[in-house]
């Protein structure tokens, strides 16, 4: 990537401290605050929704929304359109609070990287109404929309008579060029409703949508640079990169055209294939109508290249300099904090991205953004994934994409990144080597990792979460001094055993550890570590063992549940509610002579049993049936997989083309893998890189 030295009329260190204030005080809608509306005229429903509080399990009732859409499908009849229904919040009498508990978050992240990406908001004004209303009780009855059955952020396409053309649910991919290519097929599906336009101007059949026909009416045009440029668009969203950049030279070589409106082009271009290193910060504010946009890419690019510094300070000097523009807006989105102490917008949690994918995201109509080619190769599955971590790792080494945090402090968040950059880590240890992965560059990463994971600066010891911080550790050192030679694993070795030493001093009166209370699952996560630990001759004391399996035995209910936090005698689990941390507990107990055949295979059958209810929850961010949750998805699979080690031959190889067979269905289709959104996607992608690992080492045994 190039960059130059960056000359505006403010200095950085002046704005800075204004642009990156916590947010303590707004009660209107961030994204309204922000300036994040003001690409799409929508109809927009009047009751706000704020992060940081307690999801509202009732809604305003006095609000007619489904009036509102009533006139939004009468606009569209009569403006020969269809309606684009944006669904931010759905709540309705029966649901119980299992709606989205930070549903706001990705309301941000789908108003800054979709609704204000120029071409889409063009398509969404010329050939939609755009209505933004949650989903009560009256729109659910009549749409067939409720918790659980769909997830927010969601969208309904409605034609003219009221007709569901498509909907779309669990948005947790945001790219703008995908859901451009949706609306298209929309528009196709429903017979192409719209008026005549005049067949020689480009421009603003481009603006529709209708880039076949722009592509006639360019050939018609007189050669010069406003032809070559509007070729170069044309081709760009046709998704043709050659046709493309040999238009955009041509535009150059023409001259006369303004500088920001190339140099976006030129960036957004690069970005969209991957071309980092050809994206370019200009030296200075450029003119044009595309001048903000050329250095808000050139902030993007800096981000995924893992230049932090150079990120936000270009996000600066876009919000400071073009301030009236959408780019301004969403650059401001990405450096004012909310009360997580985490930027309101997506691209420091990597959900703001532009990329091509494979043409099989644009071909057919999706209903969510997981991957649907469930027969995809698992190399190809892995280079992705392998792909998004590498992306997402910061300068300083570590994986800080997640916006975990319970209120009102932040105070976990450094504890709970430490995990997630071990998790992150110990994937891309277990894939340096696998068909088509840079085994060079993921080196280069891991030792940043190690930099970044073993300063205790980067530790909030005595926090919650640090359990888990020093069980991913452990986990990882395993995997590195089962592949290091002797010297660097007596190193790895010294560091393994002074995180037991420091777990051993945390462990609870009764045996338990905790994360924000005592519980069996995060005391048998730390207790698998250890007897990992113990197979490369860690230091774990007898003592911390034999506590922990008391622990986790006393939270043992009597059908063979876990509490979800204490003891059985305290607090009791229903099977289905133990489900994901099941066959953790009891590989736990069973491994240590507390167990049996009998229970091991139950808790593995309860798993089983009960799988497609924890799916079903997992790009859910909270208890949304019952004691399951999206966060508990991820947690499940991986622990779970770790101790089908103890079953018989067969019963694991189940389990291994189980997990494996899920997972191929489950990543998004940019190649990452999410649960709860509010923990990231470096964790769920990390996750699944070491869960398909074990799979297939499962797969692979005699």
């Amino acid at each position: 990537m190039r960059f130059s030295p960056l000359v505006v009329a403010v200095s950085l260190a002046a704005m800075s401290a204004p642009v990156f204030a916590q947010d303590t005080t707004v009660e209107s809608p961030p994204w309204a605050v922000l300036g994040l509306d003001r690409s799409v005229d929508w109809l927009n429903d009047p009751e706000h929704w704020i992060d940081a509080r307690r999801p509202k399990r009732s809604i305003d009732a006095e609000i007619d929304r489904e009036g509102m859409i009533d006139n939004a499908i009468r606009r569209a009849k009569a403006q020969d359109r269809l309606v684009f229904w944006y669904i931010p919040r759905i709540v309705e009498s029966s649901s119980r609070g299992r709606q989205m508990y930070r549903a706001p978050v990705l309301d941000i992240y789908a108003q800054q990287g979709l609704f204000n990406d120029p071409d889409l908001a063009a398509l969404l004004e010329s050939r939609f109404v755009s209505a933004r209303i949650a989903c009560d009780d009256a729109l659910a009855e009549r749409f067939g929309i409720r918790p659980l059955e769909v997830i927010e952020p969601a969208y309904l396409v409605l034609d003219g008579d009221g007709h569901v053309v498509h909907m779309c649910e669990r948005l947790r991919t945001f790219d703008p060029v995908w859901l451009r290519a949706q609306l298209r097929l929309c528009l196709e599906k429903a017979g192409d409703p719209g008026r005549p336009v005049a067949p020689e101007d480009a421009a603003r059949l481009l603006r529709e949508g209708r880039d076949e026909m722009a592509q006639t009416a360019l050939e018609a045009m007189p050669a010069g640079a406003r032809r070559s440029y509007l070729e170069a668009v044309a081709a760009r969203l046709m998704r043709n990169g050659d046709e493309a950049r040999a238009a955009l030279k041509r535009a150059v070589d023409f001259g006369g055209l303004p500088q920001g409106d190339l140099a976006a082009e030129q960036n957004l271009l690069a970005m969209l294939e991957s071309r980092l290193e050809d994206v370019v910060i200009p030296s200075e504010p450029l003119a044009g109508s595309r001048g903000a946009e050329a250095h808000y890419l050139g902030a993007l690019a800096a981000y995924e290249t893992g230049d932090n510094q150079r990120a936000q300070d270009t996000f600066a000097v876009v919000a400071a300099n073009f301030p009236d523009s959408v780019f301004g807006a969403r650059a401001l989105a990405n450096l004012k904090r909310g009360k997580d102490q985490r930027p309101y917008g997506g691209a420091f949690t990597g959900f703001e991205r532009q990329r091509w994918h494979d043409e099989g995201a644009y071909r057919e109509l999706h209903n969510d953004t997981r991957h649907w080619n469930k027969d995809r190769d698992f190399d190809a599955i892995c280079v992705a994934a392998v792909d998004q971590l590498l992306r997402l790792q910061r300068d300083n080494g570590g994986f800080q994409d997640s916006r975990y945090a319970y209120w009102p402090s932040p105070e976990i968040t450094p504890n709970a990144w430490v995990a997630i950059s071990a998790i992150a880590a110990g994937a891309l240890h277990a894939h340096r080597e696998a068909p088509g992965v840079d085994t060079a560059r993921v080196d280069d990463a891991l030792t940043r990792a190690d930099d970044y994971l073993f300063d205790p600066k980067n530790m909030n010891r005595g926090a919650n979460e640090d359990v888990y911080a020093d069980t991913y550790r452990i986990h990882y050192l395993v995997r590195r001094i089962r592949a290091a030679d002797s010297t660097e694993a007596s190193r790895y070795r010294a560091q393994l055993n002074q995180i037991i030493r420091e777990a051993a001093e945390r462990q609870r009166e009764g045996g338990f550890f905790a994360h924000e209370y005592s519980n069996a699952f995060c005391t048998a996560a730390m207790l698998q570590a250890l007897v990992e630990a113990e197979k490369v001759d860690g230091d774990v004391p007898a003592e911390l063992k034999s506590r922990a399996v008391a622990a986790i035995l006393s939270a043992r209910t009597d059908a063979g549940g876990f509490a979800y936090s204490g003891t059985a005698e305290r607090r009791q689990s229903s099977v289905k509610d133990s489900s994901a941390r099941m066959p953790l507990c009891e590989s736990m107990l069973f491994a240590h002579g507390v167990s049996d055949d009998d229970r091991l295979l139950g808790a593995f059958q309860a798993f089983e049993d009960h799988y497609d209810r924890i799916e079903n929850v997992r790009r859910n961010d909270f208890h949304s049936d019952g004691e399951l949750g999206g966060f508990f998805y991820f947690h499940s699979l991986y622990h779970t997989s770790v101790a089908a080690q103890y079953l018989g031959g067969d019963r694991q190889r189940e389990v291994a083309e189980m997990v494996l067979n899920t997972l191929k269905d489950t990543g998004e289709f940019d190649g990452a893998f999410v649960d709860s959104h509010e923990i990231g996607r470096s964790y769920g992608t990390g996750m699944a890189l070491l869960v398909l690992d074990l799979a297939q080492a499962m797969l692979q045994q005699d």
